[in-house]
Parts: C-alpha cells; structure tokens; sequence
C-alpha cells in the first residue's frame, strides 16, 4: 500500500520503546508516508530515530477533545491506521478518521470496527514480538529485533544547561514503577543498595522519581547514609534519555525506564517480582534480570495481598555483588 498510514502509538512508556522494532520495519519497507499519534512525551523518546513524517499530540482524556483531533485530521485521507493499544479508543479513533484499512488485535470487543485482524497466539509473547506480528500480517520485513533509542545532540545541550552539577561517573535508580506498587523494591533496600555502591566505588547515585513518585524518591533519599553522592533528579522523557545514556550504571524496578536502558545499552540490573518475564524478553546483552521464585509468581497484580516476597527475597547485597560484576567489567 502507498499512501499515508497513521499509528496509534501505546499508552505505556515501556510499550512505546517495545514498539520501536515494528515502528523500525514500517519505516524502512512499507513506502508510505507516516503519521503517528499518541502522548505529547512519545515525540521526545523517539526523536533521533526518523520514525515518522509527522506526530499527531493526544493529551488528556476527555472524549471533546478526542473526537476534535479526528475531526482536525479527517480530510488527510488516510490509507491504512495500525492501532498498537488494544483498546476500543484507538480503534474507534481511526473509524471517526475515516480511514480505508485499520488494522489491530480484536480485543475489547472491538473488531467489528477493524478491516485486518491480527491473529492471536495462545502461548504468551513477548511486548516486542506481539508487535513485529503485526508487520508480519502486513506483508512488512522485518528489520531490527529488539529496542533502539537515539540522544541527539540538541537533547544532550539541553540537558547540560539544565543540569549543570550531574559530573560522571554515575549510576540511577528508578524506584517507583507506574504500574503499581507490587512491582516496587522495598524502599529501605534501595537506600542500602546506594551506600554499598557509595561505599565501595564513590560514585553519586542519583534517584529519577515518575509521576507522582517523588515522595517515594525523598525516603529512599532520607534513608541513605552518604547523602553527599545522592540526589534526586525530576526529568521530563528527553532528559531522563540524556541522563540514562551516561550511566555507569541503572538499577530499576520492573517499570518503564528499564527499557529506555535496554535500547540505550546501559548496564541495567532489573528487579522482577510479579509480573511474566516473558512480556518483556527480547535480544539483549546489557539488562541482569533478577527474580526469585515463588509459588504465587507470576501474579500480575497491581498490589501484592501477602508479604510481597517476590521482591523482598532480592537483597541488596546480592544487587551490590551484580553491580560489582559490572562496574569493574566495563573499568
């Protein structure tokens, strides 16, 4: 098909990134000119990569404002819209558009709105493969198997005139998971973890809080010893990039930023307790997953209903020893 495709980008940032290799393939083989829409943060993690010719910002949620968008962008005339969200939103979207073919997933009761369906596995996929299967269905090659993200230049400048204190080497912690707080590593854990790397190789360690997270920072922050080599830093998604891509090191919960880590190719210790490790596999040398087995994992809960062993059964000693490993490999 040669024309204009429109992508309805995922919602969640560890998504967006899981997204990049189908993102990757439909740039360079399908011939079409690409729009895409999706969070106003999307445009920034991508930038760097020339995935789209133009992005289309959806912010907020309210159903004026959604249907406004459509109806500002009906007369494109778009050829074809690959909705990756499951949801009905992203479908019924790309129906208000008028657009010729939409393809997607028929979750969510909607693929009476949908003209190409892509057949679903039964055994569970990785984030990364659930997408590249949609390129496969459209006939597209594949290019690259796993995430890439780029830093440009203007985003690294940008960076430095607003952190100006943030001297290398260093490593970061991302302690709060917008999932919920069962994919969370005991905030007293984190503080050990950071006095044992202060400890031992003097470098600060600094705290990237999301959304609504930054009180969970400031305990990590209250219960760490060598507050000199500590800090909290609040980044937006083009910085938190920058500041990700110069890491010694990243010690994340199972949450979003450990995947901007994984295509930036930063050492990244990953603390996983009650989520499927298969959603999130795919190629990669950089990313040390840490889980420990329990009767009640996977879950995939939100909120853990029982002591949350799952993640207290990782000690930060044993995440010392790992990062250990690393730091001195890469000396």
């Amino acid at each position: 098909m040669t024309g204009k495709t429109i992508v309805y980008l995922p919602n969640w940032l560890g998504d967006m990134v899981m997204a990049v290799p189908f993102l990757h393939a439909l740039r360079q083989h399908s011939g079409d000119e690409i729009w895409a829409i999706g969070k106003e943060s999307a445009i920034h993690l991508y930038n760097g990569l020339n995935l789209f010719d133009r992005f289309v910002p959806i912010n907020g949620k309210g159903l004026s404002l959604f249907f406004e968008t459509a109806n500002k962008f009906k007369k494109v005339g778009f050829a074809r819209g690959i909705a990756l969200p499951h949801s009905f939103r992203s479908a019924l979207f790309f129906y208000n558009l008028r657009v010729r073919e939409i393809v997607g997933y028929a979750r969510n009761k909607r693929g009476f709105i949908l003209n190409l369906k892509v057949e679903e596995r039964e055994e569970l996929e990785s984030t990364v493969e659930h997408y590249l299967r949609i390129a496969d269905i459209l006939g597209i090659p594949r290019s690259i198997e796993a995430p890439v993200l780029a830093v440009t230049s203007d985003e690294e400048e940008k960076f430095d005139h607003e952190f100006t204190n943030m001297t290398k080497p260093y490593g970061v912690m991302i302690v709060g998971a917008q999932y919920g707080p069962s994919k969370c590593w005991p905030v007293e854990y984190f503080s050990e973890l950071a006095d044992l790397v202060i400890d031992r190789y003097g470098m600060n360690v600094y705290m990237l809080p999301g959304r609504n997270e930054d009180d969970l920072a400031r305990k990590v922050y209250d219960g760490i010893r060598s507050k000199d080599h500590a800090g909290i830093k609040s980044v937006n998604i083009r910085d938190m990039k920058v500041c990700l891509s110069r890491a010694a090191f990243a010690v994340s919960n199972d949450t979003g930023p450990r995947h901007i880590c994984a295509a930036l190719s930063i050492p990244t210790v990953v603390l996983a307790g009650p989520m499927d490790k298969r959603y999130t596999a795919y190629p990669g040398t950089s990313t040390r997953v840490v889980s420990k087995d329990m009767a009640c994992r996977p879950c995939n809960k939100k909120t853990c209903d029982s002591d949350h062993e799952c993640m207290r059964g990782i000690k930060p000693q044993e995440v010392s020893q790992i990062l250990g490993d690393i730091l001195e490999k890469n000396a």
